[in-house]
């Protein structure tokens, strides 16, 4: 999303001067450094950025044994000098109410313009030099590698984060997401899915003799500071499900449509799993109905 700054430009000058070094030219480097068939996935628009670098996706990986942790973004012209910078702001502890609250409660981040990067903590009161004994940076303008130990991290296994560049020279900027955060569970490899809202048909419960259909109207995330909050909805859902101990068939999106026998079935209990599928996280949700 292309818009004016959202930071004091004291913070980034802040950012700036706390810088590492080059980052590497060769994008393998990173790859070996946390298993890739797994991970959490998240997008932005393309095209929104005016003459900011573009963000298109962030891919999260995470090894939750050694506690590594793979940032792969992907964009154009992202960090391409001191006058077009590329942020990675990650909220270790997933409270927007601490850190740096004037950056979604940020309290590392890591900065790269130029083949350069830094990587600091917010003290309290301004941003400063932090330990990166495990991090490593690979990458070009279209694609970056941050990967990094949640032991420079805080230890922590749930965390916040967004991506975003800016423009010095007009203040455009691009954010993914375009507000509030992304969010990462080492336990899901993907966002931590607190809850499900669900909507049954009939909303009074299962019929002997009839159908009855399960559908998720909203996920419940950690909070991100988010300044509207649309529901959040998966991106697909399945059901599984049974009469007392019979597996019961379903149909129609995700097979949720679930004909009750009519025969039979009236004061038995019939349990559905619902299981929703949120940026590569998945979460089962047992649910359990008595038939009228």
């Amino acid at each position: 999303m292309s818009k004016k700054f959202r930071f004091p430009c004291p913070a980034v000058v802040s950012r700036l001067k706390k810088s590492r070094g080059p980052i590497a030219a060769a994008v393998a480097a990173a790859l070996i450094l946390v298993p890739t068939a797994s991970s959490g996935n998240y997008t932005d628009p393309a095209g929104d950025s005016s003459t900011a670098g573009d963000l298109v996706s962030v891919t999260v990986a995470g090894d939750k044994a050694s506690g590594q942790l793979l940032f792969r973004i992907t964009g154009t012209n992202m960090g391409s000098s001191e006058t077009n910078l590329f942020f990675l702001d990650i909220d270790s502890d997933a409270n927007p109410l601490t850190g740096d609250i004037t950056d979604n409660g940020s309290d590392y981040s890591f900065v790269i313009y130029g083949g350069s990067y830094g990587f600091v903590h917010w003290s309290g009161s301004d941003w400063v030099e932090t330990s990166d004994l495990s991090v490593q940076i690979s990458g070009s303008t279209s694609q970056f590698l941050i990967s990094v130990n949640r032991s420079d991290l805080g230890g922590s296994s749930l965390l916040n984060f967004f991506a975003w560049t800016f423009n010095v020279t007009d203040h455009t900027t691009d954010s993914a997401p375009d507000q509030g955060s992304f969010n990462y569970f080492f336990d899901a490899n993907g966002p931590q899915i607190i809850s499900v809202d669900v909507k049954t048909t009939p909303a009074g419960g299962p019929k002997a003799g009839k159908r009855f259909v399960i559908a998720p109207t909203g996920l419940k995330l950690p909070p991100d500071r988010q300044t509207s909050t649309p529901p959040i909805l998966p991106e697909s859902y399945s059901c599984t499900a049974k009469l007392g101990a019979k597996k019961l068939a379903g149909s129609g999106t995700g097979r949720c449509s679930i004909a009750v026998p009519k025969k039979n079935a009236k004061g038995k209990r019939l349990t559905v799993v619902l299981t929703v599928k949120y940026q590569d996280a998945t979460k089962a949700v047992p649910l359990t109905f008595k038939v009228k």
